[in-house]
């Protein structure tokens, strides 16, 4: 029979340049030598928790029931903010209660979510070896997530990462500018609710294009839904921004037709 551990998905902003991703793989082996593991992206930039949190559902998306995602992107390590471990439609996700796990958890129809104790020798500034870490580890190998501490039914949700809609628009922001250049924002297919989007425009710059995927763009940018499940801004072959599109963190007027 094959291992039945599942794997560990890692999520962070350590980059690659440091010793903090290794030091992550490395407290995931000594808390059992035989997880299994794999890089989701260590590419989140500094602190940006709503980015991370756009990774973590899209990874959510791509991996099998049973999976854990070790998310850390922690500006508040140290302080008393609650560790918390969630299962959202069978993924686990272990993560500062930060909003890491916001869409993860708002778009789950079965959920349930507990409050990691902090065990005394967890370092004040590295959490995600400590605690984060042993604990995904943990789980991977088959532990109930109440095995691992309290239920609790509230985990912090990011408020910037739901639009608001207003008539016949949406108002949204870029989460994350991807390597290719997307600024994918925040509006998600779900927010549409029987209308469909026909601009969008910022600070700067808008489009009245809607295409269905990058080859349809041709010259120009064009609103596009992306894999996740968001609406991005893009161009074909450059960066949007290139093209005078928006930016990370900017904020985006979509506005909406009949469905």
């Amino acid at each position: 029979m094959g291992d039945p551990r599942a794997a560990v998905v890692l999520v962070t902003d350590y980059g690659a340049d440091d010793s903090y991703a290794g030091s992550l793989v490395g407290a995931l082996w000594t808390a059992d030598p035989d997880a299994r593991w794999a890089v989701g992206t260590h590419g989140v930039s500094p602190g940006d928790v709503l980015a991370g949190a756009y990774h973590v559902k899209a990874l959510a998306r791509s991996f099998p029931a049973g999976t854990v995602i070790c998310a850390v992107v922690d500006p508040g390590v140290g302080t008393d903010r609650r560790a918390i471990a969630l299962e959202a439609d069978g993924v686990r996700c272990v993560a500062p209660d930060n909003g890491l796990c916001t869409w993860l958890w708002e778009e789950a129809g079965e959920r349930r979510c507990v409050a990691l104790p902090v065990p005394p020798q967890t370092s004040p500034t590295f959490a995600g070896r400590d605690l984060f870490a042993p604990v995904a580890a943990r789980l991977a190998a088959g532990a109930d997530l109440e095995e691992c501490g309290p239920r609790v039914d509230d985990p912090v949700l990011l408020p910037a990462a739901f639009p608001r809609r207003v008539r016949t628009a949406l108002y949204a922001r870029v989460c994350v500018v991807d390597r290719f250049g997307n600024a994918i924002t925040t509006a998600r297919l779900g927010d549409l609710t029987g209308a469909r989007p026909v601009a969008a425009s910022w600070i700067g710059g808008g489009t009245r294009r809607v295409a269905r995927t990058y080859a349809d763009i041709g010259g120009g940018l064009a609103l596009v839904a992306g894999s996740a499940g968001h609406l991005e801004v893009a161009a074909r072959g450059v960066p949007a921004v290139a093209r005078g599109g928006p930016a990370a963190g900017a904020s985006v007027r979509i506005t909406l037709g009949p469905g």
